[in-house]
């Protein structure tokens, strides 16, 4: 009888032990999923201030593209 509870109580706390360490597991990868979900939101916003139509203008000039008017074509969205 006391071989049985003592081999349950170590099944016991093996099962702990493995429950603890994936809790710690979730942790770490619920952590790297928030930082990954900041990283995101701040290229998102970076994304939008590179792709204003100022900065493509300016960034247009300086590799000396210019606007010419005879080379725009207009179309019709569908």
């Amino acid at each position: 009888m006391v071989t049985i509870i003592a081999l349950l109580s170590v099944m016991n706390l093996n099962t702990q032990s493995a429950i603890n360490t994936t809790s710690v597991e979730i942790q770490n990868i619920e952590n790297k999923i928030d930082e990954t979900k900041k990283q995101n939101a701040e290229l998102s916003i970076e994304v939008s201030e590179l792709s204003t139509y100022e900065r493509i203008w300016n960034k247009a000039k300086e590799l000396g593209l210019k606007l010419n008017e005879k080379n725009v074509k207009v179309v019709s969205g569908q």
